[in-house]
Protein backbone atom coordinates (compact mmCIF):
# COMPACT_ATOMS: atom_id res chain seq x y z
CA UNK A 1 0.00 0.00 0.00
CA UNK A 2 2.87 2.39 0.78
CA UNK A 3 4.07 2.29 -2.83
CA UNK A 4 0.61 2.97 -4.24
CA UNK A 5 -0.03 5.78 -1.76
CA UNK A 6 3.36 7.36 -2.50
CA UNK A 7 2.55 7.47 -6.19
CA UNK A 8 -0.63 9.50 -5.79
CA UNK A 9 0.69 13.03 -5.80
CA UNK A 10 4.51 12.99 -5.74
CA UNK A 11 6.05 14.62 -8.77
CA UNK A 12 7.96 12.76 -11.46
CA UNK A 13 11.36 12.93 -9.72
CA UNK A 14 10.24 12.19 -6.17
CA UNK A 15 9.32 8.50 -6.39
CA UNK A 16 12.01 5.99 -7.31
CA UNK A 17 11.40 2.31 -7.97
CA UNK A 18 14.47 0.17 -7.29
CA UNK A 19 13.40 -2.36 -9.92
CA UNK A 20 14.05 0.29 -12.55
CA UNK A 21 17.71 0.67 -11.57
CA UNK A 22 20.48 -1.09 -13.49
CA UNK A 23 23.33 -0.79 -10.97
CA UNK A 24 25.31 1.31 -13.43
CA UNK A 25 23.95 4.68 -12.34
CA UNK A 26 26.71 7.18 -11.54
CA UNK A 27 24.75 10.30 -10.57
CA UNK A 28 21.56 11.20 -8.74
CA UNK A 29 20.16 12.23 -12.12
CA UNK A 30 20.78 8.71 -13.43
CA UNK A 31 19.01 7.22 -10.40
CA UNK A 32 16.01 9.50 -10.87
CA UNK A 33 15.78 8.91 -14.60
CA UNK A 34 16.01 5.11 -14.44
CA UNK A 35 14.15 4.69 -11.17
CA UNK A 36 11.08 6.62 -12.22
CA UNK A 37 10.68 4.55 -15.39
CA UNK A 38 9.03 1.71 -13.44
CA UNK A 39 6.49 3.93 -11.71
CA UNK A 40 2.84 2.99 -12.19
CA UNK A 41 -0.08 5.46 -12.37
CA UNK A 42 -2.27 6.19 -9.35
CA UNK A 43 -5.07 3.70 -8.79
CA UNK A 44 -8.65 4.47 -7.74
CA UNK A 45 -9.57 3.10 -4.28
CA UNK A 46 -12.06 0.57 -5.64
CA UNK A 47 -9.50 -0.81 -8.09
CA UNK A 48 -6.84 -0.94 -5.37
CA UNK A 49 -9.16 -2.88 -3.05
CA UNK A 50 -10.13 -5.29 -5.81
CA UNK A 51 -6.52 -5.94 -6.79
CA UNK A 52 -5.53 -6.41 -3.16
CA UNK A 53 -8.30 -8.93 -2.54
CA UNK A 54 -7.45 -10.84 -5.71
CA UNK A 55 -3.78 -10.92 -4.75
CA UNK A 56 -4.54 -12.31 -1.32
CA UNK A 57 -6.90 -14.90 -2.79
CA UNK A 58 -4.27 -16.10 -5.28
CA UNK A 59 -1.44 -16.05 -2.76
CA UNK A 60 0.52 -13.40 -4.64
CA UNK A 61 -0.03 -10.92 -1.80
CA UNK A 62 0.76 -12.06 1.73
CA UNK A 63 -0.93 -10.90 4.93
CA UNK A 64 -0.10 -12.23 8.40
CA UNK A 65 -3.73 -11.60 9.26
CA UNK A 66 -6.05 -11.80 6.26
CA UNK A 67 -8.63 -9.91 8.29
CA UNK A 68 -6.54 -6.79 7.73
CA UNK A 69 -7.20 -6.77 3.99
CA UNK A 70 -10.38 -4.72 4.24
CA UNK A 71 -8.75 -2.29 6.68
CA UNK A 72 -5.79 -1.70 4.36
CA UNK A 73 -8.20 -0.96 1.52
CA UNK A 74 -10.00 1.58 3.70
CA UNK A 75 -6.74 3.24 4.78
CA UNK A 76 -5.69 3.59 1.14
CA UNK A 77 -9.06 5.12 0.32
CA UNK A 78 -8.74 7.63 3.15
CA UNK A 79 -5.22 8.57 2.02
CA UNK A 80 -6.38 8.87 -1.59
CA UNK A 81 -9.26 11.19 -0.70
CA UNK A 82 -7.09 13.37 1.54
CA UNK A 83 -4.26 13.76 -0.97
CA UNK A 84 -6.52 14.46 -3.94
CA UNK A 85 -8.52 16.99 -1.94
CA UNK A 86 -5.38 18.91 -0.98
CA UNK A 87 -3.43 18.64 -4.26
CA UNK A 88 -2.60 21.93 -5.98
CA UNK A 89 -0.32 20.44 -8.64
CA UNK A 90 0.06 16.96 -10.12
CA UNK A 91 3.19 16.15 -12.13
CA UNK A 92 3.23 12.86 -14.04
CA UNK A 93 5.98 13.74 -16.53
CA UNK A 94 8.25 11.57 -18.70
CA UNK A 95 7.06 8.31 -17.16
CA UNK A 96 6.52 6.44 -20.41
CA UNK A 97 2.88 5.72 -19.62
CA UNK A 98 0.92 4.38 -22.58
CA UNK A 99 -2.76 4.96 -23.28
CA UNK A 100 -3.85 2.09 -21.01
CA UNK A 101 -1.84 3.48 -18.09
CA UNK A 102 -3.19 6.94 -18.80
CA UNK A 103 -6.72 5.50 -18.68
CA UNK A 104 -5.87 4.10 -15.24
CA UNK A 105 -4.81 7.60 -14.21
CA UNK A 106 -8.05 9.06 -15.61
CA UNK A 107 -10.05 6.50 -13.64
CA UNK A 108 -8.21 7.60 -10.49
CA UNK A 109 -8.90 11.26 -11.25
CA UNK A 110 -12.56 10.41 -11.84
CA UNK A 111 -12.72 8.71 -8.43
CA UNK A 112 -11.06 11.74 -6.85
CA UNK A 113 -13.59 14.08 -8.47
CA UNK A 114 -16.50 11.88 -7.36
CA UNK A 115 -15.18 12.09 -3.81
CA UNK A 116 -15.04 15.88 -3.87
CA UNK A 117 -11.33 16.14 -4.71
CA UNK A 118 -9.31 18.07 -7.30
CA UNK A 119 -11.10 21.32 -6.53
CA UNK A 120 -7.83 22.97 -5.46
CA UNK A 121 -5.84 21.62 -8.41
CA UNK A 122 -4.20 24.38 -10.45
CA UNK A 123 -1.62 22.45 -12.50
CA UNK A 124 -1.84 19.09 -14.29
CA UNK A 125 1.29 18.07 -16.19
CA UNK A 126 1.24 14.90 -18.31
CA UNK A 127 4.13 15.71 -20.65
CA UNK A 128 6.40 13.20 -22.36
CA UNK A 129 4.27 10.09 -22.11
CA UNK A 130 2.44 8.03 -24.74
CA UNK A 131 -1.05 9.35 -24.14
CA UNK A 132 -3.34 8.67 -27.09
CA UNK A 133 -6.84 9.59 -28.11
CA UNK A 134 -8.55 7.12 -25.78
CA UNK A 135 -7.06 8.64 -22.65
CA UNK A 136 -7.46 12.17 -24.06
CA UNK A 137 -11.17 11.49 -24.53
CA UNK A 138 -11.45 10.07 -21.01
CA UNK A 139 -9.76 13.17 -19.59
CA UNK A 140 -12.01 15.42 -21.69
CA UNK A 141 -15.14 13.65 -20.43
CA UNK A 142 -14.00 14.15 -16.86
CA UNK A 143 -13.35 17.85 -17.48
CA UNK A 144 -16.76 18.23 -19.11
CA UNK A 145 -18.34 16.89 -15.92
CA UNK A 146 -16.80 19.78 -13.99
CA UNK A 147 -13.64 18.19 -12.61
CA UNK A 148 -10.71 20.46 -11.80
CA UNK A 149 -12.73 23.69 -11.98
CA UNK A 150 -9.77 25.80 -10.83
CA UNK A 151 -7.17 24.29 -13.16
CA UNK A 152 -4.95 27.01 -14.62
CA UNK A 153 -2.29 24.98 -16.43
CA UNK A 154 -2.87 21.84 -18.54
CA UNK A 155 0.25 20.40 -20.15
CA UNK A 156 -0.17 17.51 -22.62
CA UNK A 157 2.86 18.03 -24.86
CA UNK A 158 5.02 15.25 -26.29
CA UNK A 159 2.30 12.61 -26.36
CA UNK A 160 0.42 10.81 -29.14
CA UNK A 161 -2.81 12.82 -29.23
CA UNK A 162 -4.33 13.24 -32.68
CA UNK A 163 -7.42 14.95 -34.09
CA UNK A 164 -9.89 12.64 -32.34
CA UNK A 165 -8.41 13.44 -28.94
CA UNK A 166 -8.41 17.17 -29.62
CA UNK A 167 -12.01 16.98 -30.87
CA UNK A 168 -13.02 15.35 -27.57
CA UNK A 169 -11.21 18.07 -25.64
CA UNK A 170 -12.84 20.75 -27.82
CA UNK A 171 -16.28 19.31 -27.06
CA UNK A 172 -15.56 19.53 -23.33
CA UNK A 173 -14.33 23.10 -23.68
CA UNK A 174 -17.44 24.03 -25.64
CA UNK A 175 -19.45 22.73 -22.71
CA UNK A 176 -17.69 25.09 -20.30
CA UNK A 177 -14.76 22.99 -19.06
CA UNK A 178 -11.65 24.70 -17.72
CA UNK A 179 -13.10 28.15 -17.08
CA UNK A 180 -10.00 29.22 -15.13
CA UNK A 181 -7.35 27.77 -17.45
CA UNK A 182 -4.72 30.25 -18.64
CA UNK A 183 -2.28 27.90 -20.43
CA UNK A 184 -2.74 24.74 -22.51
CA UNK A 185 0.21 22.95 -24.09
CA UNK A 186 -0.61 20.50 -26.91
CA UNK A 187 2.71 20.78 -28.71
CA UNK A 188 4.55 17.87 -30.29
CA UNK A 189 1.53 15.63 -30.76
CA UNK A 190 -0.17 14.42 -33.95
CA UNK A 191 -2.72 17.19 -34.46
CA UNK A 192 -3.69 18.28 -37.96
CA UNK A 193 -6.20 20.70 -39.48
CA UNK A 194 -9.27 18.65 -38.49
CA UNK A 195 -8.36 18.81 -34.81
CA UNK A 196 -7.59 22.51 -34.99
CA UNK A 197 -10.91 23.15 -36.76
CA UNK A 198 -12.75 21.46 -33.88
CA UNK A 199 -10.78 23.55 -31.39
CA UNK A 200 -11.44 26.77 -33.31
CA UNK A 201 -15.16 26.01 -33.38
CA UNK A 202 -15.20 25.60 -29.61
CA UNK A 203 -13.26 28.82 -29.16
CA UNK A 204 -15.77 30.70 -31.33
CA UNK A 205 -18.45 29.48 -28.94
CA UNK A 206 -16.75 31.13 -25.97
CA UNK A 207 -14.47 28.36 -24.67
CA UNK A 208 -11.45 29.15 -22.51
CA UNK A 209 -12.35 32.72 -21.52
CA UNK A 210 -9.31 33.03 -19.23
CA UNK A 211 -6.69 31.45 -21.50
CA UNK A 212 -3.70 33.63 -22.39
CA UNK A 213 -1.49 31.12 -24.24
CA UNK A 214 -2.06 27.93 -26.26
CA UNK A 215 0.95 26.01 -27.55
CA UNK A 216 0.27 24.01 -30.73
CA UNK A 217 3.86 23.86 -31.94
CA UNK A 218 5.41 20.84 -33.66
CA UNK A 219 2.21 19.26 -34.94
CA UNK A 220 0.85 18.78 -38.48
CA UNK A 221 -1.15 21.99 -38.88
CA UNK A 222 -1.24 23.54 -42.35
CA UNK A 223 -2.31 27.02 -43.45
CA UNK A 224 -5.94 25.83 -43.49
CA UNK A 225 -5.82 25.03 -39.77
CA UNK A 226 -4.08 28.30 -39.01
CA UNK A 227 -6.77 30.14 -40.97
CA UNK A 228 -9.49 28.54 -38.82
CA UNK A 229 -7.79 29.75 -35.66
CA UNK A 230 -7.22 33.23 -37.10
CA UNK A 231 -10.88 33.50 -38.06
CA UNK A 232 -11.95 32.60 -34.53
CA UNK A 233 -9.58 35.17 -33.04
CA UNK A 234 -10.79 37.94 -35.37
CA UNK A 235 -14.31 37.19 -34.18
CA UNK A 236 -13.34 37.73 -30.55
CA UNK A 237 -12.54 34.18 -29.42
CA UNK A 238 -10.16 33.75 -26.50
CA UNK A 239 -10.67 37.26 -25.11
CA UNK A 240 -7.68 36.97 -22.74
CA UNK A 241 -5.30 35.43 -25.27
CA UNK A 242 -1.90 36.99 -25.87
CA UNK A 243 -0.27 34.23 -27.92
CA UNK A 244 -0.90 31.00 -29.84
CA UNK A 245 2.28 29.20 -30.87
CA UNK A 246 2.25 27.41 -34.24
CA UNK A 247 6.03 26.92 -34.25
CA UNK A 248 7.42 24.13 -36.46
CA UNK A 249 4.16 23.30 -38.24
CA UNK A 250 3.68 23.21 -42.03
CA UNK A 251 1.50 26.32 -41.78
CA UNK A 252 2.72 29.85 -41.06
CA UNK A 253 1.92 31.41 -37.70
CA UNK A 254 1.67 34.90 -39.24
CA UNK A 255 -2.15 34.85 -39.72
CA UNK A 256 -2.68 34.09 -36.02
CA UNK A 257 -0.32 36.87 -34.93
CA UNK A 258 -2.06 39.27 -37.31
CA UNK A 259 -5.50 38.22 -36.06
CA UNK A 260 -4.55 38.85 -32.43
CA UNK A 261 -3.55 42.42 -33.31
CA UNK A 262 -6.33 43.05 -35.81
CA UNK A 263 -8.89 45.89 -35.64
CA UNK A 264 -11.62 43.28 -36.25
CA UNK A 265 -10.67 41.48 -33.04
CA UNK A 266 -10.51 44.70 -31.06
CA UNK A 267 -13.98 45.65 -32.30
CA UNK A 268 -15.40 42.20 -31.54
CA UNK A 269 -14.00 42.28 -28.00
CA UNK A 270 -15.38 45.77 -27.49
CA UNK A 271 -18.83 44.60 -28.57
CA UNK A 272 -18.65 41.71 -26.11
CA UNK A 273 -17.73 44.01 -23.26
CA UNK A 274 -20.63 46.28 -24.12
CA UNK A 275 -23.17 43.47 -24.06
Amino acid sequence: MEYNASGLVKDDTALISLKGLTGEEETLGDVRRNGKAAREPPVAPAAFASTLEAGVASGATKFTNKGDVGLVGKIYGWAFDAEMAAAVALYYVDLGWDDAQMLTLCAALRAAHAGGGLRKLETLMLSDNQMGDGAAAALAALLEEGAMPNLETLVLDNNQISDAGVAALASALRGGALPSCTFIDLSNNQISDAGVAALASALKGGALPSCTFINLGRNQISDAGVAALASALRGGALPSCKMISILDNPGSDAPVDEALASPERAAALARRQAE
